[in-house]
Parts: C-alpha cells; structure tokens; sequence
C-alpha cells in the first residue's frame, strides 16, 4: 500500500502506468478516496525524467555553459531544452536543496579556513566570502557583497558562528585590514584569528585557495554573472553541490558531508537522492511551495 496524497491514508495501490515526455511512469489510485496520482518522487510537474534534470545540473555544477548542457542532452538524450530551462531548474532545485541542508548538522574539525575573491557581476566586480573547514573539506558558509569592508565582514563572520556546531579553536585568514575589527566584533572573548603577513612564510591558507580554484575553473565559462541575484542562486547551488555530491580526493575519494558525519546513505546518481530524501523529510505541502523555507 502506498500513501495517497490527497486523503493521505496508506491505501493506495499500483494500477496501469502513463506515458509522458518523461516516458511510462507508473500510476496510483487510492481506495479511499478514488483519487488517481503518479509518484515522480520530487519530480511532480516536471516533463522530463529525473535522469535528465540530474545530468543537466551536474553538468551546470561542473562548470558547462547552459548552451553546453543544452547540446549534451539534445545529442545524448534527445531532449531539446532551452538554456533557460536550465537555469529554471538550478534555480528551483538550488532553493529546495538549501532550505533542507541547512537542517543537517556537519560534524567540524577545529581549524577553518577563510578567504575572499573576486566575482564578476556584469562589469563590476562583487566579492565573494567563504569559509571551509580544514579537517572535512566542508564549505561552513558563504557570503556575497558588493564592496569589501568591516560592515560586510562582520556578516560573513556571523554567519560562519550561526552554522558551526562548535566555534573552532582558530580561523585562519589573510593579512586584510577588514578581518581583525570584525573578529572582535563578533567573537569578543574569543581569540580565534590567526594571520600572519606574506613575508613571514608562516601563512598557509592554501585549503581556501584550492576551492577558490575549484570556483574559478567552474564559472569562468559563464564570463561573468547577469546580475547580483543570478551569482546569489548560483553560489547557494554550488555549495550544496560541492558538500554532498562533489567528491574529494583527499578525503578518500568521499564527499565533505560524508567526511563531517552526514550520512545520508545517497546512491549513485547522489543528485536525484539527495532530492529525495528532501522530500521524504518535508512535507509534501511545504515541498510544494517552497518559499515559506529557502531565505
């Protein structure tokens, strides 16, 4: 027996299948209520299958253009999409996928690593802050500003103790002149900070310099973003990307969630199952509108 989602009684059961863009699905009717309903799990009201939503957003996450992705699936699947399709889907997904990690609690290491970089946002120059755990490889949090100063610092800082379990014992940044006043700011009794100037040759913050790698490999095929929101939906996407799907040679060839204690137990395509279990842990109301979640 299945769970019907109208009178959302278990007295639902297989009968007969339907066909769609997606391919033949199977059909549901409940005995209760009569109602009739697929079960696409995560992928109601979409016309393609979950395989090609997935593909295309692994390729997005892996640093194709939207025209790229588009030819892939129009040779490889033959599905014609447009590219902002694409984007609709990075966008939705990204949201959903936000609001449910955010529930997931990482085990962290005791050294984090922070930094910023440059973003381009048309012809301007945004920056963008991020901080990584040294022992799981774990993106902490991540912060996007138009200008770098204490104001925006301090966010970025606040943000990284809202979503740490525990403060760690340092956090290792570069010599800026907008770290050390927002330290204090934010962490008063906590002597935390460690930076050391270039010429010392104490400075190792490579771990946040290979991720900053790793970003740059991945939009520098966009040439810049649209606007500050665009780059915003993107960066929210790529972060859950990079902890539970991407993974980290390092780490033993496992993902930063799975290294900070996530276990999620994803299957193969860990895209599609980390959908899934999105939609096993909310409601199906709130999957349905997901607005009332993602901030």
């Amino acid at each position: 027996m299945f769970k019907c989602p109208k009178c959302k009684k278990n007295h639902a059961i297989k009968r007969g299948v339907k066909k769609n863009q997606s391919g033949w699905i199977p059909r549901f009717w409940c005995k209760n209520c009569g109602h009739w309903f697929v079960d696409r799990k995560g992928f109601e009201n979409f016309r393609h299958s979950s395989e090609v939503i997935t593909v295309a957003l692994d390729l997005r996450a892996k640093g194709l253009s939207l025209s790229d992705v588009v030819d892939h699936l129009d040779q490889h699947h033959r599905v014609k999409v447009t590219r902002q399709t694409i984007l609709d889907w990075q966008n939705k997904f990204g949201k959903k996928l936000k609001s449910f990690t955010q529930t997931l609690t990482p085990f962290l290491g005791k050294t984090f690593h922070a930094d910023e970089m440059f973003v381009k946002v048309r012809k301007e120059w945004n920056y963008y802050w991020d901080c990584i755990d040294y022992k799981t490889k774990f993106l902490v949090e991540d912060h996007l500003s138009e200008v770098r100063e204490d104001r925006e610092a301090i966010e970025f800082l606040r943000k990284i103790k809202l979503a740490s379990p525990e403060l760690p014992e340092t956090i290792h940044t570069d010599c800026s002149y907008d770290y050390p006043p927002a330290f204090r700011k934010v962490f008063p009794r906590k002597n935390i900070h460690v930076q050391y100037p270039a010429w010392k040759k104490k400075f190792k913050n490579n771990p946040i310099e290979r991720l900053h790698n790793t970003l740059k490999q991945r939009y520098k095929t966009f040439r810049g973003f649209d606007n500050f929101k665009s780059s915003r939906k993107f960066f929210d996407f790529y972060k859950v990307y990079y902890n539970f799907v991407r993974k980290h040679t390092t780490l033993g060839f496992i993902t930063p969630a799975q290294a900070a204690k996530i276990e999620l137990n994803l299957k193969r395509n860990r895209i599609r199952s980390l959908i899934e279990s999105l939609l096993a842990f909310f409601k199906a109301r709130i999957w349905l509108y997901p607005n009332n979640l993602a901030y």
